[in-house]
């Protein structure tokens, strides 16, 4: 009895083992996991060099930096999910010609206005360093040429996505963080410091720009034809609430930290929230795949909230690894990427790797909401951010309490986005 039983079970976990793998979700997933990985790798190795090499007060000016660079390259999430979304749409229903003009187009109505946002964002930056308790705005002049280079490549990073060519999409992530993280190491060991360590991540988002065009040759090719722009501007602002919103959660906090404490104090802060975006960039790569998917299957009349279940039980499963980790060995951690100099942080690691998974797996739900055109959402995010913003204002008598009211703004996003989605995730279970 006991060896039929252990038969059966055998049989079916084979079966259900061999679905998982077989599954196109998976099989992307799995695209975006090594790229993510990889990726991740690289950008982990420059915080790591560049906190060991220009020390925690430096460091806390590169990571306040940072939080600026994070608002303008992932805000140009709005243009790269606009154009995934419109992308996949026209790749799904055979409309080369509409697809070769998004492009095109795109790119260059994106690069114009860019422009004008880039002029304004320089005649600002002295009342920015002021703020942010800055010394000059070199800094923060050279970061808004990296936000404008990033805004560009979404374009390109956008249409790849949406024409599912992961591995092409992936590959150049990949060698833009090489670059970035090779010229930082040139850059600062010649004495160059911050701006140094800052000029080297526009290296990295040029040459993408140039990769990513090649990539592409194939469909720009194709002769344009007309579309509607109008539904896709209209579609684009819940997109920018959606990619600012999330982004401001993770961000403005350092923002505020420089504001508050010294800079020490946000060199810590900073080596901490980078350590814990380690669990996001781990357990979240299967968001990008998950968009063009859930869009495309909807483009033709399918249901895509089973795409729904399957999002969020793989990101919880690697969420609760990376959880678990961090809370029995946080002073392993924090010794083996940042150093000695760095162990007053091991003490909350844990509460801000908790934060930044619960942030990963609300992605899952703000990509599907996206994809199939719900917005409502929108104001779950908005107030989850109010509430952190008042909190951190009112309550900043140490990090921990900084971390403490994110982990309660990011938990209380992701309960509210379990009962606006309750109907699909109840229907994938059997419930009505």
């Amino acid at each position: 009895m006991y060896i039929g039983a252990y038969i059966y079970m055998t049989k079916y976990s084979y079966k259900g083992m061999k679905h998982i793998i077989n599954d196109d979700l998976f099989k992307s997933g799995i695209i975006f996991m090594i790229g993510s990985i990889s990726v991740a790798l690289l950008n982990y190795l420059y915080h790591v060099f560049m906190g060991r090499m220009l020390g925690p007060a430096e460091y806390g000016i590169l990571g306040s930096l940072f939080a600026i660079i994070y608002l303008s390259t992932f805000s140009s999430n709005t243009f790269n999910r606009v154009i995934s979304k419109y992308a996949a749409e026209f790749k799904g229903k055979n409309k080369d010609g509409c697809l070769k003009k998004l492009i095109t187009r795109g790119f260059y109505k994106i690069s114009l206005y860019g422009l004008i946002f880039l002029f304004v964002y320089i005649l600002l930056t002295p009342y920015i360093a002021e703020f942010m308790n800055l010394d000059d705005t070199i800094g923060l002049i050279i970061v808004g040429f990296i936000g404008y280079f990033s805004i560009l490549g979404s374009v390109i990073t956008g249409a790849l996505n949406g024409l599912q060519k992961f591995i092409w999409q992936n590959s150049l992530s990949f060698v833009s963080a090489a670059l970035k993280l090779g010229f930082a190491l040139l850059l600062v060991y010649l004495g160059f410091g911050v701006h140094g360590a800052l000029i080297a991540v526009i290296i990295g988002a040029i040459v993408l720009l140039f990769i990513g065009a090649y990539s592409l040759r194939k469909e720009i090719k194709i002769n344009g034809d007309s579309f509607n722009s109008k539904e896709i501007y209209l579609y684009a602002v819940p997109v920018f609430l959606s990619a600012i919103l999330p982004l401001l959660l993770i961000t403005f906090d350092q923002i505020l930290v420089k504001h508050f404490f010294s800079s020490i104090d946000a060199g810590y802060y900073a080596a901490a929230g980078n350590i814990a975006k380690i669990i996001w960039f781990g357990s979240g790569f299967l968001v990008s795949a998950l968009f063009p998917k859930i869009v495309m299957d909807k483009s033709r009349g399918k249901d895509a909230s089973k795409l729904l279940t399957k999002g969020l039980i793989y990101t919880s499963f690697l969420v609760l690894i990376g959880v678990g980790i961090y809370f029995a060995t946080p002073r392993l951690i924090v010794l083996a990427i940042y150093g000695s100099d760095y162990l007053p942080i091991t003490a909350f690691i844990g509460m801000f790797g908790l934060a930044l998974g619960l942030y990963s797996i609300t992605q899952v739900f703000i990509v599907y909401n996206l994809a199939v055109e719900k917005y409502k959402f929108l104001w779950i995010l908005l107030f989850g951010f109010l509430f952190e913003v008042a909190g951190i204002a009112i309550f900043h008598s140490s990090l921990s309490d900084i971390i403490k009211i994110s982990l309660l703004a990011e938990s209380f996003i992701l309960a509210a986005m379990f009962v606006y989605n309750r109907k699909e995730i109840f229907k994938n279970n059997g419930h009505k």
